[in-house]
């Protein structure tokens, strides 16, 4: 329960390992970063990083693909080790969208050719028994055929007068009130004869386009090329699995990769350099955390730094895991400098007797602590450590100081007063 003291450090290198530095190095470790342009000489012609939009177009270009693929992700940021450069990340992505774009289009593709296949057996189906060459139809020079469907009541009225038209009629199949019809004619009464049997109500049905043989021979090319389709269709679905399989922990590495640069890109805003492309950092680290910083910089070759001590240090609260969740309560009415007194201890301490007599019961302390629970797994850990520990801790010890101690002294009380 006290207030660290800090320690102003300055690190300088090159700028062509700030990215990997700032991620390997100074995410993991204790600092709270400072303007280096406040902290080194204003005589220095030093300039701010400029902020790099590529990053968030990238990142955004990440999530729009994980997205697609069906692939769950966080946007809590995660700093991660950077192996790849941006403009690398960039090119994967794509790389890998438009394999699953070009994957997705030719499953689509085949699922559109079997559909279409399936319709054009049911067309046909109607005349597979027909053993007749249909292109040879099609190149009779005098005679024109017609195929559809007519009503049976108006077939019938059709057959009546059949010996008097210039047509041959085959009765192909027959379904509830419908008859599949083929009739024949010559071009000199096709205009006729097709009015009549518009009269008759009668729809023709056009032969596909590649009937180019027997309806059964026709029929069974079209079998085998939907066996086609469906082979087709188990790879294509087979690769976009192996697809997203590989995007679970590709895409997901790159995502959190940019995460990171993303954060190094929000925090050079804090950082300068100058016109060799030194950049400069200055940051504050407690005095506890000083010799573990020291090591790792040490273990940098292009990498110097100083400390100093510094004027205006943050303040860095130092406080057990019981009472740390109350240090957000301490910083909503401000944070004491570094010659005043922790407050935590005290704000815990009367936190704790405050709910204990607000809420004083069982009942109370259960739905605080289900409260505190749904925060924790919401990841809000402080606000769901106090409601979770204290509040729940503090209803049931106040309930037993009132039924062991107040409650007897209450009964003895009026067990006093009924004597007399």
């Amino acid at each position: 329960m006290a207030i660290e003291k800090m320690k102003l450090i300055g690190i300088t290198g090159n700028s062509k390992d700030l990215d990997k530095f700032l991620a390997n190095v100074l995410f993991k470790s204790d600092l709270q970063i400072e303007d280096a342009k406040n902290i080194y000489n204003k005589g220095w012609k030093l300039e701010y990083y400029n902020y790099d939009y590529k990053i968030k177009e990238t990142l955004k270009k990440c999530e729009n693909l994980l997205n697609k693929i069906g692939i769950e992700y966080t946007e809590e940021a995660e700093v991660v080790l950077l192996e790849n450069i941006v403009q690398d990340i960039e090119q994967k992505i794509e790389e890998i969208e438009n394999n699953y774009n070009e994957t997705i289009n030719l499953l689509q593709k085949n699922q559109k050719e079997k559909q279409e296949t399936i319709e054009k057996i049911e067309e046909i189906s109607k005349i597979q028994d027909l053993d007749i060459n249909i292109k040879k139809l099609y190149d009779l020079q005098y005679i024109k055929f017609r195929y559809g469907i007519i009503p049976k009541a108006n077939l019938e009225e059709i057959k009546k007068e059949i010996e008097n038209l210039n047509t041959i009629l085959f009765e192909i199949k027959q379904e509830k009130n419908i008859s599949w019809i083929m009739y024949f004619t010559t071009t000199e009464y096709v205009s006729s004869i097709d009015g009549l049997f518009n009269i008759q109500k009668f729809e023709r049905k056009l032969l596909p386009d590649d009937l180019l043989n027997t309806p059964n021979e026709y029929m069974k090319n079209l079998r085998e090329k939907i066996r086609q389709n469906e082979f087709n269709i188990e790879g294509l679905n087979s690769r976009i699995e192996k697809i997203k399989s590989n995007a679970m922990t590709e895409v997901l590495g790159y995502y959190r990769e940019l995460q990171t640069y993303d954060k190094i890109n929000t925090i050079k805003k804090y950082i300068v350099h100058d016109q060799n492309d030194t950049f400069y950092i200055a940051a504050w680290v407690p005095e506890t955390s000083l010799n573990e910083i020291k090591s790792k910089l040490e273990e940098l070759k292009n990498i110097d730094y100083v400390i100093e001590d510094g004027e205006n240090p943050p303040t860095k609260l130092k406080n057990n895991k019981i009472i740390k969740p109350f240090e957000e309560l301490v910083k909503m009415y401000g944070m004491p400098n570094i010659n005043e007194l922790d407050p935590t201890w005290f704000v815990a301490l009367t936190t704790f007797i405050m709910f204990g007599f607000m809420f004083g019961d069982v009942g109370h302390g259960l739905v605080f602590m289900i409260i505190g629970i749904i925060f924790l797994i919401k990841k809000q850990k402080v606000y769901g450590s106090i409601l979770f520990r204290w509040r729940t801790v503090s209803t049931d010890i106040w309930n037993f100081i009132w039924k062991c101690i107040w409650k007897r002294r209450y009964n003895k009380t009026n067990f006093n007063k009924s004597n007399k």
